[in-house]
């Protein structure tokens, strides 16, 4: 009696669909899948710093498709956490960004000891062609 061989030899290439895709699961990389939904242009709409609030003055932050972001003059990679968690590379001293809903990022951190608080929201530019006048 045969177990795992056909007479023609051949059962084996039945399998053979299922082990790549078994392989690609593997090591396919969801970071990428995972940050691509948060890609686009932030822009920062409010600092608080101890109990004062101000309007900010920042330059907006960039998350490309790719992974890599720019803001206050640095270029770097991000990743997303647990779909609420932003690590930028080279962020040493705002640390982790928080995702508040759908379209928002706050960065929580401390300057001369006091709390504080950085809002960026997301700008949505609307599609080619489309007039808002």
């Amino acid at each position: 009696m045969r177990i795992f061989r056909s007479s023609s030899g051949t059962g084996w290439l039945a399998f053979l669909p299922w082990s790549l895709v078994l392989f690609a699961g593997c090591f396919w990389p969801p970071a990428i899948h995972a940050q691509s939904a948060f890609d686009g242009k932030y822009r920062c709409v409010r600092v608080e710093v101890g109990t004062q609030t101000a309007a900010c003055q920042s330059p907006p932050l960039i998350l490309n498709g790719d992974g890599s972001y720019q803001i206050w003059g640095e270029h770097g990679t991000y990743e997303v956490v647990q779909d609420q968690w932003l690590v930028l590379s080279h962020s040493k001293r705002r640390g982790l960004g928080h995702f508040v809903g759908a379209d928002e990022i706050v960065f929580e951190y401390k300057i001369g000891g006091k709390p504080c608080r950085v809002t960026f929201r997301e700008i949505y530019d609307p599609p080619p062609g489309f007039d808002l006048g």
